[in-house]
């Protein structure tokens, strides 16, 4: 039995994403595959480079990360990206996401959850 080297927990999730590079119009679809204490692991169609800032949106939050690597996998690229900000909204998804997040990078700002109701 080969025992995980990892230095973080992964928990595994499948939420679709589109992934914006920062400066850039166009975005991809992509989906999270897991999420850590590090960051959050994504299969995405193109490469990014290290050190690329990047945006998720899922469901109506949003997370700003930076691009650790990205390595080819197949006809996709395993990319891991570190988080450095949550921006929740108020869907189900939201909330789940939000759940996970917590229990796994607490310590990550913006993790309230933002009210997208006016009035």
């Amino acid at each position: 039995m080969e025992m995980e080297r990892r230095l973080h927990q992964r928990y595994q999730v499948q939420y679709e994403a589109r992934v914006t590079k920062r400066g850039q119009r166009e975005s991809t679809r992509g989906r999270v595959l897991d999420i850590s204490q590090s960051g959050m692991s994504l299969d995405l169609p193109i490469q990014l480079e290290p050190g690329d800032a990047v945006q998720l949106e899922m469901a109506d939050s949003i997370v700003t990360a930076r691009v650790a690597h990205s390595t080819p996998d197949g006809s996709s690229y395993r990319t891991g990206i570190e988080v450095i900000r949550v921006t929740l909204g108020a869907t189900d998804l939201s909330y789940l996401l939000q759940r996970t997040l917590l229990e796994v990078l607490p310590a990550t700002p913006g993790l309230e959850t933002v009210d997208t109701q006016c009035g």
